[in-house]
């Protein structure tokens, strides 16, 4: 057995850290929640070429409050120019008034999915203008957080909007830069650790619901990641579109989707309405993008964010004979061996096992300070027309500082609608405005 550890750090001095050419991304970043704070927020003024020009968030004062509380950890050029908003209108209507002194050249939706499609349809009406007459440069990109949309046609729709304005289009699915990402791909595909073939992928996870903020102990507040209406449905729309993402993104589209969905707390009148327990089989499909060969490989995965026996959540601190372990593990198999690994965390080790389930070697990791900076690193890399500015290993052939973000409209659209595919039954199709008819969701008169 053999250990060996991956440095994939990128958190770049904030002071040095623009190239020496003038040319430099400007980002708006709309919506300031949790997801700003340490995953995202700082990787805009971080990465190479790029900087942060805008924030913009709807309750009065609460951009400006951003900045205030904000500016002791930016860079001081940031902290002097940026600029706080209260609506996307006024942000975009600056961005086309010729005496501002701001200019955008990329947003970022961060908003919860329930408000991503009213505001990309917002940015385009506002500022995409591609008119010769005008001296401003225009939006070239939009990154939206995932899932993206609700549901599928939501996705679909605001994709469609961006690209008739010939505006790029990326999903904040950021497992995909990771390091650790790319090294498994470079197991699967050149070092060929399961074989010529992968066979089988199986997924579960168990647990979180504490920390994605459903506290049994505050009955009266339900976050917002376990509403329809914001979300699109129960956990594994936040969680379990990662998942989903890096199958596709290492092995090919999911097809043939079949899926059990249930809620089982249903003790308390205030408990959540969207499914907690998801269930699902599939196999994968042809394509041409997949690490290795995969076509007929059976995917088989387990999302349980329920209750224990006792009422409790499954990710309480508090031990008890009837609670349930939290488990996050994939496991992807083939004719010569295995891979096991937790999916949710970009640090975590991968152990590589042989066709008897002996363990061989663990890959370590350092993980990127901010989870999203190799993807965010990646767009600004295609949108400047950058060659790859990292130092690839000439042993592993991979680096975090990609030329082209691996994250694309397509995959985007390929996910909501696999989610749609298990989640249908639930909600009695996901083709309409689901979120509004909770009467007549299937999932709700199910007994589990």
């Amino acid at each position: 057995m053999s250990s060996s550890r991956i440095n994939s750090s990128n958190d770049n001095d904030m002071n040095s850290n623009k190239n020496e050419d003038t040319t430099i991304i400007h980002w708006a970043i709309i919506g300031l929640g949790d997801v700003c704070a340490i995953k995202s927020g700082p990787a805009f003024y971080k990465s190479h070429g790029s900087t942060l020009s805008a924030v913009m968030r709807r309750s009065p004062g609460a951009a400006s409050e951003w900045i205030k509380n904000n500016s002791p950890n930016l860079p001081k050029d940031v902290a002097r120019s940026i600029r706080a908003f209260d609506s996307v209108e006024h942000m975009m209507m600056m961005q086309e008034e010729e005496t501002e002194m701001m200019e955008l050249d990329a947003i970022y939706v961060a908003s919860p999915p329930g408000a991503h499609l009213e505001n990309v349809r917002q940015i385009v009406a506002g500022g995409l203008s591609s008119s010769s007459q005008s001296s401003r440069r225009t939006v070239r990109a939009i990154y939206v957080e995932k899932p993206c949309g609700r549901c599928a046609w939501e996705t679909r729709a605001m994709v469609e909007e961006v690209h008739a304005r010939n505006i790029e289009f990326y999903p904040a699915y950021v497992s995909r830069a990771h390091e650790r990402t790319q090294v498994l791909r470079k197991l699967l595909g050149v070092d060929k650790v399961c074989g010529e073939s992968v066979t089988s992928i199986k997924y579960t996870q168990r647990g979180s619901s504490l920390a994605r903020g459903l506290d049994s102990d505050n009955s009266n507040s339900i976050p917002w990641r376990l509403v329809a209406k914001q979300s699109g449905g129960g956990l594994i729309m936040d969680m379990g579109c990662h998942v989903l993402d890096r199958i596709d993104y290492l092995f090919g589209p999911l097809e043939n989707v079949k899926s059990t969905v249930l809620r089982k707390g249903v003790s308390s009148a205030s408990y959540p309405l969207v499914e907690d327990h998801v269930a699902m089989t599939a196999t994968i499909g042809e394509c041409n993008w997949s690490a290795i060969s995969s076509v007929g490989a059976t995917v088989e995965c387990v999302w349980d964010f329920s209750p224990n026996e006792n009422g409790s959540d499954t990710s309480s601190n508090v031990k008890n004979s009837d609670q349930k372990e939290d488990v996050d593990e994939l496991i992807i198999s083939g004719p010569k061996g295995s891979l096991r690994m937790a999916a949710m965390g970009a640090g975590l080790p991968i152990e590589v096992l042989d066709v008897n389930g002996r363990l061989v070697q663990t890959l370590a990791f350092d993980p990127p300070a901010h989870a999203a900076q190799p993807l965010i690193q990646s767009i600004v890399n295609e949108l400047l027309g950058h060659d790859r500015e990292g130092v690839e290993d000439d042993e592993s052939k991979t680096t975090t500082n990609l030329a082209q973000s691996p994250a694309r409209a397509d995959n985007a659209i390929r996910t909501s609608e696999v989610l749609d595919a298990i989640l249908g039954s639930y909600y009695g199709g996901r083709h309409d405005e689901f979120w509004t008819r909770s009467g007549t969701w299937p999932g709700l008169k199910i007994p589990s």
